[in-house]
């Protein structure tokens, strides 16, 4: 009897097995066909296609995420978009953690601010080799109301992983929650002088310490085209009361100016309590090109605009309730290009009034006015028509000579936005006859008007 080989023994078992369970035989598979559908270790897709799909979702993370698992194509040309932004929060620092750091720190695991585990997830990243595709970085570092000197971003927090840290020589953006200024006085430049080539942009939100310790740690970055302050709300309880000015900050505005770009200030008042020395330090310190404004003050905002009239070209100012804002000056700005209003009231009697400062402008190189409305200023009666319309005529006047020169109204939805079109026509004559006023809508947030101020 001749030998049988085991491949020969292998499909004799296939076939008594498929004969006992009702097994359909199959066709066999052809490789060489599959193996003609294969680019680039891709089955299927060509890289144009998915150059294509990737400009379609490049703002869209979890749909990023989702096609990166679909084949090696994908995989290796959407990984500079998913890890583009780097977010040490809680969450991703405790989902990285191995068990026996679980085991070791059972009883800390609840305490996000413990200084080994609190920025884990950097550490977990550079180990990967990701970090080379940051391009933004978000800390959030939660501050418990009953310890409020924990849980803030300090140098201690940081060193356990600064090797990684200082491997991030691409950053544009860093966004801060909880930055103690005071804590970091000594180490700025030990810690970030890797991103002062690339830094363009710096948010600092519910800082601690005194102001001018913001600004110096901003002052640092020379290439700075971005920078907000935001402070809580004022019935905050995490709101703390101002420190005193450090000694080494006294004369850093006597430098050059090393700012030439946005500055956004939100809930100044609440935490700066002498606004003539912010004005007079940002009169020293910076030349602006775009100012935004909210919740700020008539006597901070106009020092603000003043000590920057020959530079802003771009300005935004949200009342966020505050009637003061109505009476801001805007005769000393030299080369306004766009001006965005955005009332935050409650009754619609009060939208003309807000929008007065308009008739400060004494240049004429407006180019666009953006006016904001919410769902309370749908509701109009003829009383206001007539400001309004002397609005309109003062616009049509000064600026509509001008061919691209336009009145922008947003609203809340478009359903609203199609109710209030009418109205807004009706309020401007002059401007909608020459079709110089436009329409636009910044959707809903949770099923609401986003009140915000459209970006």
């Amino acid at each position: 009897m001749a030998p049988v080989s085991i491949s020969d023994r292998i499909q004799a078992l296939g076939r008594t097995v498929g004969s006992f369970v009702g097994v359909v035989a199959r066709q066999p598979v052809d490789i060489d066909l599959i193996s003609a559908t294969i680019h680039r270790g891709c089955m299927g897709l060509p890289q144009e296609l998915v150059d294509h799909v990737i400009d379609m979702l490049h703002d869209d993370l979890p749909a990023l995420k989702s096609c990166s698992l679909t084949c090696k194509a994908m995989f290796a040309s959407t990984r500079h978009l998913i890890h583009k932004t780097l977010c040490l929060t809680p969450r991703n620092n405790k989902s990285v953690l191995t068990q026996e750091e679980k085991k070791r720190f059972r009883r800390l695991i609840h305490a996000p601010w413990y200084r080994d585990v609190q920025l884990r997830f950097l550490s977990y990243m550079g180990e990967r080799g990701l970090l080379q595709y940051t391009r933004r970085i978000y800390i959030y570092t939660p501050r418990p109301v009953y310890i409020p000197d924990l849980g803030v971003f300090t140098p201690d927090t940081l060193l356990p992983h600064l090797h990684h840290f200082r491997s991030l020589n691409r950053v544009r953006a860093l966004t801060i929650e909880n930055y103690d200024a005071d804590a970091w006085r000594h180490h700025c430049k030990s810690y970030f002088a890797h991103f002062y080539p690339t830094l363009t942009s710096l948010t600092l939100c519910h800082p601690l310490g005194h102001y001018q310790s913001y600004l110096q740690f901003a002052l640092q970055f020379p290439n700075l085209e971005y920078l907000c302050l935001d402070w809580p709300d004022e019935g905050n309880e995490g709101v703390r009361p101002t420190r005193p000015a450090p000694p080494s900050v006294s004369t850093i505005f006597d430098q050059p100016s090393l700012i030439h770009g946005h500055l956004r200030l939100v809930n100044m008042d609440y935490a700066v309590r002498l606004p003539m020395n912010l004005a007079y330090d940002l009169r020293n310190g910076f030349k602006l090109r775009s100012v935004e404004l909210e919740g700020t003050s008539l006597n901070l905002g106009q020092h603000v605009i003043d000590a920057n009239a020959n530079t802003i070209q771009d300005l935004t100012i949200i009342s966020s309730g505050c009637k003061a804002l109505r009476y801001i000056k805007l005769m000393g700005i030299k080369d306004l290009r766009r001006l965005t209003m955005h009332p935050r009231i409650l009754t619609s009697s009060d939208i003309a009034f807000e929008f007065l400062p308009i008739h400060t402008i004494t240049s004429n190189t407006l180019r666009e006015l953006v006016l904001v409305v919410c769902r309370h200023c749908f509701c109009f009666d003829g009383l206001y028509w007539s400001r309004w319309t002397y609005i309109d005529g003062f616009l049509y006047e000064r600026f509509a000579e001008h061919g691209d020169f336009r009145l922008v109204i947003k609203a809340g939805n478009l359903d609203g936005l199609c109710a209030f079109q009418g109205h807004v026509e009706e309020g401007f004559p002059l401007l909608a006859s020459i079709g110089r006023v436009r329409f636009e809508s910044f959707g809903l947030v949770d099923g609401c008007w986003d009140c915000s101020a459209p970006s």
